[in-house]
Protein backbone atom coordinates (compact mmCIF):
# COMPACT_ATOMS: atom_id res chain seq x y z
CA UNK A 1 0.00 0.00 0.00
CA UNK A 2 2.69 2.21 0.95
CA UNK A 3 4.49 1.59 -2.19
CA UNK A 4 1.71 2.78 -4.26
CA UNK A 5 0.99 6.02 -1.91
CA UNK A 6 4.83 6.48 -3.19
CA UNK A 7 4.39 5.92 -6.62
CA UNK A 8 1.66 8.43 -6.39
CA UNK A 9 2.96 11.06 -4.89
CA UNK A 10 5.95 11.34 -6.77
CA UNK A 11 3.97 11.26 -9.80
CA UNK A 12 2.09 14.25 -8.79
CA UNK A 13 4.97 16.02 -8.11
CA UNK A 14 6.55 15.25 -11.50
CA UNK A 15 3.59 16.21 -13.49
CA UNK A 16 2.77 19.38 -11.64
CA UNK A 17 6.59 20.40 -12.03
CA UNK A 18 6.17 19.83 -16.04
CA UNK A 19 3.01 22.21 -15.86
CA UNK A 20 4.51 24.54 -13.57
CA UNK A 21 7.39 24.66 -16.47
CA UNK A 22 5.24 25.42 -19.13
CA UNK A 23 3.80 28.53 -17.46
CA UNK A 24 2.65 31.62 -19.32
CA UNK A 25 5.57 33.67 -19.98
CA UNK A 26 4.17 36.93 -20.45
CA UNK A 27 6.02 38.61 -16.98
CA UNK A 28 9.19 37.79 -18.17
CA UNK A 29 8.62 39.00 -21.80
CA UNK A 30 7.71 42.00 -20.09
CA UNK A 31 10.71 41.98 -18.29
CA UNK A 32 12.90 41.62 -21.46
CA UNK A 33 11.15 44.46 -23.30
CA UNK A 34 11.64 46.67 -20.06
CA UNK A 35 15.21 45.72 -20.09
CA UNK A 36 15.56 46.37 -23.89
CA UNK A 37 17.36 42.43 -23.96
CA UNK A 38 16.61 41.77 -27.30
CA UNK A 39 18.18 38.30 -26.53
CA UNK A 40 15.86 37.28 -24.42
CA UNK A 41 12.74 38.62 -26.25
CA UNK A 42 14.00 36.53 -28.99
CA UNK A 43 14.42 33.48 -27.26
CA UNK A 44 10.28 33.25 -26.43
CA UNK A 45 9.54 33.52 -30.50
CA UNK A 46 8.41 31.10 -32.55
CA UNK A 47 10.31 29.62 -35.08
CA UNK A 48 8.35 32.06 -37.70
CA UNK A 49 7.09 35.18 -36.08
CA UNK A 50 4.44 37.95 -37.86
CA UNK A 51 6.50 41.03 -36.73
CA UNK A 52 5.07 44.51 -37.52
CA UNK A 53 7.28 47.68 -35.98
CA UNK A 54 8.28 50.63 -37.15
CA UNK A 55 10.00 49.57 -41.37
CA UNK A 56 9.04 46.07 -40.81
CA UNK A 57 5.85 44.61 -41.60
CA UNK A 58 6.07 40.93 -42.75
CA UNK A 59 6.26 37.08 -41.18
CA UNK A 60 9.92 36.60 -40.70
CA UNK A 61 12.15 33.21 -39.22
CA UNK A 62 12.97 33.58 -35.59
CA UNK A 63 16.51 34.04 -36.50
CA UNK A 64 15.51 37.01 -38.58
CA UNK A 65 13.29 38.92 -36.25
CA UNK A 66 15.48 38.39 -33.39
CA UNK A 67 18.17 41.01 -35.18
CA UNK A 68 15.60 43.19 -36.38
CA UNK A 69 14.61 43.52 -32.94
CA UNK A 70 18.28 44.13 -31.67
CA UNK A 71 18.64 46.64 -34.01
CA UNK A 72 15.39 48.50 -32.98
CA UNK A 73 16.37 48.04 -29.12
CA UNK A 74 20.07 49.03 -29.88
CA UNK A 75 19.07 52.68 -31.24
CA UNK A 76 16.43 53.08 -28.50
CA UNK A 77 16.75 52.76 -24.66
CA UNK A 78 13.55 51.45 -22.83
CA UNK A 79 12.54 54.06 -20.06
CA UNK A 80 9.01 52.88 -19.44
CA UNK A 81 6.57 49.67 -20.08
CA UNK A 82 3.37 49.79 -18.92
CA UNK A 83 0.45 47.24 -19.57
CA UNK A 84 -3.15 47.84 -20.29
CA UNK A 85 -4.76 45.17 -21.38
CA UNK A 86 -4.19 41.26 -20.97
CA UNK A 87 -6.36 38.32 -22.24
CA UNK A 88 -6.58 34.86 -23.98
CA UNK A 89 -8.90 33.66 -26.62
CA UNK A 90 -11.34 30.27 -26.56
CA UNK A 91 -8.04 28.54 -28.42
CA UNK A 92 -5.36 28.98 -25.74
CA UNK A 93 -4.00 31.88 -27.06
CA UNK A 94 -2.89 35.02 -24.86
CA UNK A 95 -2.72 38.64 -25.65
CA UNK A 96 -1.00 41.65 -23.92
CA UNK A 97 -1.11 44.86 -25.18
CA UNK A 98 0.25 48.53 -23.76
CA UNK A 99 2.53 51.59 -24.12
CA UNK A 100 6.24 51.68 -23.50
CA UNK A 101 8.70 54.86 -23.97
CA UNK A 102 12.30 54.26 -25.72
CA UNK A 103 14.56 56.68 -27.06
CA UNK A 104 12.11 59.68 -25.96
CA UNK A 105 9.83 58.10 -28.44
CA UNK A 106 5.82 56.46 -26.81
CA UNK A 107 4.85 52.89 -28.65
CA UNK A 108 2.36 51.10 -28.46
CA UNK A 109 2.59 47.44 -28.04
CA UNK A 110 0.68 44.13 -28.94
CA UNK A 111 2.21 40.70 -28.77
CA UNK A 112 0.15 37.17 -28.84
CA UNK A 113 1.46 33.96 -27.63
CA UNK A 114 0.06 30.49 -28.21
CA UNK A 115 1.74 26.96 -27.14
CA UNK A 116 4.23 25.85 -29.10
CA UNK A 117 6.17 23.08 -28.81
CA UNK A 118 4.87 22.68 -25.29
CA UNK A 119 5.73 25.89 -24.39
CA UNK A 120 4.19 29.47 -24.75
CA UNK A 121 5.66 31.13 -27.77
CA UNK A 122 5.17 34.69 -29.32
CA UNK A 123 3.74 34.51 -32.94
CA UNK A 124 2.92 37.82 -33.44
CA UNK A 125 4.83 40.86 -32.36
CA UNK A 126 3.47 44.29 -32.88
CA UNK A 127 5.37 47.66 -31.79
CA UNK A 128 3.92 51.12 -33.75
CA UNK A 129 5.26 54.55 -33.46
CA UNK A 130 2.45 56.86 -31.38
Amino acid sequence: MFRIFAILFFSCIRFSGIAFCQSDPSSEIIDAIKKGNPVELGNYFNEMVDLNIPGFKELYSKTQASRIIKDFFSNKPVSMVSISKEGSSADGSKYIMGTFTAGGKKYSLYFLLRKGKGDYQIYQLQIQSE
